[in-house]
């Protein structure tokens, strides 16, 4: 029991859920920005912008609204392997999300990482998911760059037993080993800090709420079924990632 299994007539249905709600927000996402930022038109023929306010020309003044790709910081705290994208819409709204994977069972920095730890039967711990999160980001001053809200939507397959987190949350991680779903939806904040063309980091906080659906086992390493559970909970979102921008070059 102390593999992550992938349960193909179930899980596959759930990725491809998640994929089609997620191809659906962003495309519904990006209809809506690039309409609002279509210049107006009059019986089919579009006015000429002046040329300040040209795209082009914003891309020259902002490079850094390009596409990206990023890693999340407080993601590799826990070993979890994790990349996200980004791609810019126009000058305020940008689409992307982030994947995050874990096939091993410990590597967190509280419990130390030598192989005495490791095999402790005393410091037990596990900690395996697989994690999918499309979103999307409207930003108050350019894309890339400053303020910016955003929304996403969450499918993470998790495996974890024996871990005690802060402040008490998810007690039930604690005392036995859980194995699941989690479907979910949620909201954030966060501020972008440009360190040059090809280079920014961004510092962001939410939580999502979503619905979870496993299967408790008594303790860590070993497989006494508890049986099913399912209920509503809500997942904290904190990322601090370090971007690197593919910049395009643009004619004067």
């Amino acid at each position: 029991m102390d593999r992550l299994p992938m349960r193909a007539s179930t899980d596959y249905r759930k990725v491809l859920v998640v994929a089609i709600l997620g191809l659906f927000f962003c495309t519904v996402a990006a209809t809506v920005t690039l309409a609002q930022e279509a210049p107006a038109s009059r019986e089919g023929v579009a006015f000429d912008l002046p040329k300040q306010e040209q795209p082009v020309v914003y891309r020259k003044h902002n490079p850094a609204a390009a596409f990206s790709l990023r890693n999340n910081l407080a993601w590799d705290a826990t070993g979890s392997f994790n990349l996200g994208f980004e791609l810019p819409l126009g000058r305020h709204a940008a689409i992307g999300g982030n994947f995050g994977f874990k096939s091993w069972d410990r590597f967190f920095f509280w419990e130390g990482f030598s192989y005495v730890a490791d095999t402790d039967p005393s410091r037990q711990t596990k900690w395996r998911h697989l994690s999918i999160v499309p979103e999307f980001r409207y930003y108050l001053r350019d894309a890339s760059r400053g303020h910016f809200f955003g929304a996403d939507l969450l499918w993470i397959h998790y495996n974890v037993g024996g871990v005690k987190l802060p402040l008490g949350l998810y007690p039930a991680m604690a005392d036995q080993r859980l194995q699941g779903d989690l479907l979910g939806a949620g909201l954030f904040y966060g501020y972008a800090f440009p360190l040059g063309a090809h280079w920014r980091i961004e510092t962001e906080i939410g939580v999502a709420g979503g619905r979870y659906s496993d299967r408790a086992y008594e303790c860590v390493s070993c497989g006494l079924d508890l049986g099913p559970r399912s209920g509503w909970t809500l997942v904290p979102k904190v990322g601090v990632n370090v971007v690197y921008v593919f910049v395009k070059k643009t004619e004067k």
